[in-house]
């Protein structure tokens, strides 16, 4: 059971690093586009919690790697983040283009399978693999 905690540990630092590459990318195009399109500071608010996010998924898949207990905090502050940007997108999208819709559906099933791995976290103290 120990190796597929840390399996999951390092899928999910390579996923927060992915993230944190996604809002690089994102305030590069901004900074590219400043001059030519106004920029929604809904757009500037998604990508900085799109970070908070990232450095959350990251460090709670470093505490899992390390079967730390310190991973149940971890992702239960990455799920909170998550399922709030989800439920303020949800909100502050235009879910007229079908682009968005694609994207949204695809944050879902990521935001299912972070909730699938939050819950096997939960548990991994009761069987003893996390210290």
């Amino acid at each position: 059971m120990e190796w597929a905690a840390r399996a999951i540990g390092v899928f999910y630092v390579l996923g927060g690093l992915m993230l944190l590459y996604q809002a690089w990318l994102n305030w590069r195009l901004q900074r590219a586009l400043a001059g030519l399109v106004a920029i929604p500071v809904a757009e500037h608010v998604g990508d900085g919690v799109i970070v908070l996010a990232g450095v959350l998924v990251m460090l709670s898949g470093a505490t899992l790697a390390a079967l730390s207990g310190w991973a149940v905090a971890a992702f239960m502050a990455g799920w909170t983040v998550q399922a709030l940007y989800l439920l303020w997108t949800d909100q502050a999208s235009r879910m007229g283009e079908p682009e968005a819709f694609t994207c949204r559906r695809r944050s879902i099933h990521a935001f299912a399978g972070y909730t699938a791995a939050t819950g096997l976290v939960l548990c991994l103290p009761m069987t003893g693999v996390l210290g």
